[in-house]
C-alpha cells in the first residue's frame, strides 16, 4: 500500500509566470507581450497566522445568482458552489491552487493497482445537529450518488464497484477500473457528504426539507434564504478545524457585473469574483481595494467537428491563422496569456510544452492548403463555407480576429453569434456546428483530456475518435506513478495537436477584488485551505 497524503498528491498545479509565453516554434510573426502590458497585482497575499487573527464582523459576498437548492451533491450549481463550500465537507476538496488537499478525509491509501482507495476520516466531525460525521455518512452518500442517476457524480461512480465501512472512521472504495483521477474529482462538483441520519428516510433528495434547509458540517451553518436578495449563514461554534473569526457570511444576489462592481466600490459589499474590464484600471489603483489575479486550467479554445471539416490541410490552416499574442492584448489587455498546450500550461507537471500548437504564419497556411492541392478562386479563396459560432462575449472579438487572419490566407469563414442557450443547444445537443468557440474547466486532472476528446464521451463534441488517444489516456488514468501519467498524458496531447479536434487559444485568467482590510481570503489558501472557503478570513480593521 501506498501511503497518500494529499498534500504530497501527484497532482500540483501551479501558478504561471505573469508574461506570456511564446513557443520556441517557426515561423514567429508575434512577439511576446512585455511584462509591462499586463496588469500586475496590487497587494501580496495576506496569509496571517491564526493567533494572530481578530474575529467578529460579517463578510458579504457578492453571487451572480440564486442557488438551485441546498443540497449540493443533487447537481452542479454554480451560483451555490461558494455556499456549499462552507456548510458542508467533502473527503477532498481543492484549494486556491486547484490541487486537491484533505477535507473530511485527513489522508488515504491507494493500493499498487489503484484498485482499492482507503479514506481515513477526522475523527472529530459533527454535524450542526451534534450528531458525528463518519463512514456510515460517506457510505451512505456515495451509494445513493451511484444509485440515482439524476445526481451529478453519478456517472463518475460508475467505476465503484461497492464501498466498505471498515471501522467508524475508515472507509474503503472498492474500484472496478483504476483511475487516479478519482481522489481529485472527490473535491469538485456533486461530492459533499450529506447527514444519513436526515436523509435516510424513504424520501428521494429532492423532497427532503434539509435540501432547502439544510443540515451540514461545515464552518458556518444556513440561518436564511431570500430568492433574488441573498442566503445568510452564521459561524459554527463547533467547527472541528478551527472556529471561524467571522461572525457571518452574506452571499449577496447581484446578477449585473457592473452593479457588482459598483456596489464593491460603495462598500456594499466585500468580495467579487470577477472585475469587469471597464472596472480594472480603478481598481487596480484603489488602495481600498485588493486585486488578486486568479489562473484556472480553463482554456478559451475552438473545438472543430471531425465530421464537418475532415481535411486536416483545412484544420491546420485555421489552426495558424489564431495569432495568440494579438488576441491577448487586444480582447483580454494582456491578462489571459496565450495557451500553446493540448493541456493547460498551469498544470507544469503534466502539460506537453514540446508539441505545441503552430504560431500565426498566415503565408505559411496559404502554402499548406496549396500543398494539399486547394486552389485559390475568382474571389481570392481557397476554401469557403467555414462556420465559427459563438455565444455571446468575448469569444466573438477573439473570433472576429481570427476571421480576419482567416480571410488574409484565403479561407472564408461566416461568424455566428448565438444567446448562450441557444448556442448551447445547437452545438452541445445538436452537434450543428463546424467550428465553435468555448471555454471550461480542464481540471482537476488531465483525465479530463479522456472526457473533452475521448471516443464516445458525452462531452466529445469535436466527435474526435482517435483509439491511440484512447489508450494513452486509460494507461495514465490507472498508473500510479507521476511522472509516467504525465508522460503518457504528454503523448495524448501531442496527437490533439497533430490531428487538432481542439486548439486552446488563451489561459484562462481574471482579477478578484476585495476590500483590502480582509486577510485570509479563499486565494490565500494554497495548501491550507479550501477554494471558496472562509473558515480562516477575517478583518484586518
Amino acid at each position: 500500500m501506498k501511503k497518500l497524503l494529499s498534500l504530497a498528491l501527484a497532482l500540483l498545479v501551479v501558478l504561471p509566470l505573469l508574461t506570456a509565453c511564446t513557443p520556441d516554434a517557426e515561423p514567429k510573426e508575434t512577439k511576446t507581450p512585455s511584462a509591462s502590458a499586463i496588469p500586475t497585482e496590487t497587494t501580496e497575499p495576506s496569509v496571517v497566522p491564526v493567533g494572530d487573527a481578530k474575529d467578529g464582523g460579517t463578510l458579504i459576498i457578492r453571487e451572480s445568482g440564486d442557488p438551485v437548492n441546498f443540497n449540493p451533491t443533487l447537481q452542479a450549481d454554480d451560483n451555490g458552489y461558494a455556499a456549499a463550500q462552507n456548510m458542508f465537507n467533502r473527503l477532498t476538496k481543492l484549494d486556491a491552487s486547484k490541487s486537491p488537499i484533505p477535507d473530511a478525509a485527513e489522508s488515504w491509501d491507494v493500493s499498487d493497482d489503484a484498485l482499492t482507495i482507503t479514506f481515513h476520516l477526522k475523527q472529530n466531525m459533527h454535524w450542526w445537529d451534534g450528531e458525528a460525521l463518519d463512514a456510515e455518512d460517506v457510505k451512505y452518500t456515495f451509494d445513493y450518488v451511484k444509485e440515482h442517476a439524476n445526481t451529478y457524480f453519478s456517472s463518475s461512480m460508475s467505476i465503484v464497484d461497492s464501498i466498505e465501512i471498515i471501522d467508524p472512521y475508515t472507509v474503503t472504495f472498492h474500484m472496478n477500473t483504476a483511475d487516479m483521477s478519482f481522489v481529485a474529482r472527490l473535491g469538485w462538483y456533486g461530492t459533499f457528504i450529506l447527514p444519513e441520519h436526515i436523509f435516510n428516510n424513504g424520501q428521494i433528495w429532492e423532497d427532503n426539507p434539509a435540501t432547502t434547509n439544510p443540515v451540514g458540517s461545515g464552518p458556518f451553518m444556513f440561518e436564511s434564504y431570500t430568492a433574488g436578495q441573498n442566503t445568510t449563514l452564521v459561524k459554527n461554534p463547533n467547527y472541528h478545524d478551527a472556529v471561524p473569526h467571522l461572525d457571518k457570511l452574506i452571499f449577496a444576489i447581484v446578477p449585473d457585473d457592473t452593479t457588482a462592481a459598483q456596489a464593491l466600490l460603495n462598500g456594499e459589499v466585500d468580495t467579487i469574483s470577477m472585475i469587469p474590464d471597464a472596472y480594472l484600471d480603478q481598481m487596480l489603483g484603489d488602495p481600498n481595494i485588493r486585486c488578486d489575479r486568479n489562473f484556472y486550467p480553463s482554456p478559451w479554445r475552438y473545438i472543430i467537428n471531425m465530421n464537418k471539416v475532415q481535411d486536416p490541410a483545412v484544420r491546420l490552416a485555421f489552426a495558424m491563422c489564431i495569432d495568440r499574442n494579438d488576441i491577448s492584448e487586444k480582447v483580454t489587455s494582456g491578462i489571459m496569456p496565450p495557451e500553446w498546450s493540448a493541456y493547460p500550461s498551469l498544470v507544469e507537471w503534466c502539460a506537453n510544452t514540446t508539441d505545441i500548437y503552430p504560431d500565426v504564419n498566415i503565408e505559411g497556411a496559404r502554402k499548406v492548403l496549396e500543398d494539399a492541392g486547394y486552389t485559390m478562386d475568382a474571389d481570392g479563396y481557397y476554401v469557403t463555407g467555414l462556420t465559427i459560432d459563438c455565444f455571446e462575449g468575448q469569444l466573438v472579438d477573439m473570433t472576429k480576429l481570427v476571421i480576419a487572419n482567416c480571410e488574409k490566407a484565403g479561407i472564408k469563414c461566416e461568424l455566428i453569434v448565438s444567446e448562450f442557450n441557444a448556442w448551447s443547444e445547437k452545438v452541445y445537443r445538436g452537434s450543428d456546428f463546424m467550428i465553435e468557440a468555448q471555454g471550461g474547466f480542464m481540471g482537476p486532472d488531465p483525465a479530463a483530456l479522456a472526457s473533452r476528446y475521448g471516443t464516445g464521451s458525452s462531452s466529445n463534441y469535436a466527435d474526435y475518435a482517435n483509439p491511440e488517444f484512447d489508450e494513452l489516456c486509460a494507461k495514465a488514468a490507472a498508473e500510479g506513478n507521476q511522472e509516467k501519467r504525465a508522460e503518457l498524458y504528454r503523448q495524448a496531447q501531442a496527437l490533439l495537436v497533430r490531428d487538432l479536434p481542439c486548439i486552446n487559444v488563451l489561459g484562462y485568467a481574471g482579477y478578484e477584488a476585495s476590500s483590502a482590510n480582509l486577510a485570509n481570503l479563499p486565494i490565500d489558501g494554497a495548501g491550507q485551505w479550501g477554494w471558496n472557503e472562509y473558515t480562516y478570513t477575517y478583518f484586518t480593521d
